[in-house]
């Protein structure tokens, strides 16, 4: 059923349809939405309204050809109604903390309106509890800050924009130290993990095997009108948990692991277990024995050794001597200093 064609509430519909620099959206493609959403306008009652819009938000336009390609500036505060609430802002402010360190600029990008909404709700308390909120929350990393690899911020909008749409992209990625090359890929995920955006998808040159390709490193990017091809067997989760493409591991089967922490570790241990079915016994000589299944990979043994002297691996036997053999180097090393 038609609406009444409200001005009001048509400009409303308009506002919440023009995306973020880079993305754009022409008059056309914006009639098409109103049109979706039950609203009669014509080209020229459409480019008045964003004219006029424009006056009071900031929205901008570019030519491209003999076309207007609209959008809402890069710096733009979020349009929310209704406003948030202070602990909501709160919460705002903690993501930004935590999300700082682990995201590129260009995906942080994304989310500077909404953090920016969150600072202005915030700064607006100065009379109130909230009003020395800095001084409130922090977020704390373990280890140092690896500095996030730079995006191209047009690349990755072109890429998620191809993945909702599941169009294919046309590419060019370089593979760390090697050459650039060209691909036809046909997207089906993003992944985040220690501080590098994934782009999971199969290519016309390997229409089977699912790969990871890091944002950073395309050189371009162009989403075509093809549908992308669609992978039926491929499921996300599986992809992570289940054949732990992103662990690296040694061994195809789990591994049962024990491992000797000091009471201090192991009291870590108690309240963010290892894994749901872990046990901590309690020794003779005070220390506390971890056993559990895992999967045994690269992450879990430089993660056993960033312990020191505060675990000593039991089992599997073969990283226990792996570990023997590396900590007699370290000691032959700093013993030549």
């Amino acid at each position: 059923m038609k609406r009444t064609n409200d001005t009001l509430f048509r400009e409303w519909v308009m506002l919440t349809n023009i995306p973020r620099y880079p993305r754009k959206i022409t008059v056309s493609e914006l009639k098409q939405k109103l049109i979706a959403e039950g609203y009669d306008a014509n080209i020229r009652t459409i480019q008045r309204n964003l004219i006029g819009l424009s006056t009071t938000f900031p929205l901008t336009t570019t030519m491209e050809g003999r076309t207007n390609h609209w959008y809402w500036m890069k710096d733009a505060p979020s349009l929310m109604l209704p406003g948030i609430e202070p602990i909501t802002a709160l919460v705002f402010e903690m993501a930004r903390g935590y999300l700082s360190p682990l995201l590129p600029t260009a995906t942080l990008d994304l989310l500077n309106p909404y953090f920016s909404t969150a600072g202005t709700v915030l700064d607006e308390q100065k009379d109130s509890s909230l009003g020395s909120w800095a001084n409130k929350v922090a977020v704390i990393e373990r280890g140092p800050n690896l500095l996030p690899p730079s995006i191209n911020e047009e690349i990755q909008s072109v890429i998620y924009q191809a993945l909702l749409e599941e169009k294919t992209i046309k590419a060019s990625y370089t593979k760390l130290r090697q050459q650039a090359s060209d691909y036809l890929l046909h997207p089906l995920a993003i992944v985040s993990r220690l501080h590098v955006i994934y782009l999971l998808a199969t290519s016309d040159n390997d229409k089977d095997t699912v790969k990871q390709f890091a944002l950073h490193r395309f050189n371009s990017a162009i989403k075509t009108n093809d549908s992308r091809r669609q992978k039926e067997d491929f499921s996300l989760q599986d992809f992570i948990h289940v054949e732990k493409k992103f662990l690296f591991p040694l061994k195809t089967a789990a591994v049962q692991l024990k491992v000797l922490f000091d009471p201090e570790t192991a009291a870590f241990l108690e309240e963010t277990p290892l894994s749901d079915h872990q046990t901590l016994t309690k020794q003779d000589d005070g220390r506390i024995l971890l056993e559990t299944e895992v999967i045994d990979s690269i992450e879990l043994r430089r993660w056993l050794q960033g312990f020191g002297e505060s675990a000593e691996v039991l089992k599997p036997v073969d990283m226990r001597n792996e570990f023997s053999q590396t900590f007699k180097k370290l000691a032959a090393l700093y013993s030549n200093n």
